[in-house]
């Protein structure tokens, strides 16, 4: 076989690394980039909440390290919730950003301990020049339990409280 073929068959193999390499980028960015509209809200776990008043079992969907917010949010149904997981602690706050109905949010330690929590007011859009309310918690948290406005205080549970999950399968 000549030089020539050999370096056709080399530039040959290049293209198609780089045409492979370009769709395994291109198709992780639309799994990463989906927008929460796209994506079925259906509960992978539930929650255990456990405080003085007693325990009580939520479904949850599960979003573990998320990169941000992002429009339109699915705001939780009156028997669900969502817990988002953050693998670094954090003490930014919270806002309701892209929510259509009022919130009530839980922050929580890496142990599953309730620290504090909020009531959110939506916010569909950003008003024109200004961005929307941030509610700040005042802790470190690892972990947020977002539920229908008024499902904590229903349900006698405030800071203190423990939350642990199970995967939705062992649920009865």
């Amino acid at each position: 076989m000549s030089q020539g073929h050999l370096r056709g068959y080399g530039l040959g193999l290049l293209a198609l690394a780089v045409a492979l390499s370009t769709t395994g980028y291109f198709l992780a960015g639309q799994i990463l980039n989906r927008s929460p509209e796209r994506m079925p809200l259906t509960p992978t776990a539930v929650a255990r909440i456990t405080s003085p008043g007693g325990t009580v079992e939520l479904s949850v969907y599960r979003l573990i390290n998320p990169r941000g917010v992002t429009l339109p949010r699915q705001s939780p149904q009156a028997d669900r919730g969502i817990l988002y997981s953050f693998m670094q602690p954090r003490d930014d706050g919270w806002t309701g950003l892209g929510l259509k109905t009022p919130v009530t949010v839980a922050f929580l330690d890496s142990r599953g301990k309730v620290l504090t929590i909020l009531e959110v007011e939506p916010c569909p859009t950003p008003p024109q020049g200004n961005g929307c309310r941030v509610y700040e918690p005042g802790v470190v948290y690892r972990q947020v339990l977002e539920v229908k406005q008024g499902w904590f205080a229903q349900n006698r549970i405030g800071p203190g409280a423990t939350v642990r999950l199970k995967p939705r399968e062992a649920a009865p």
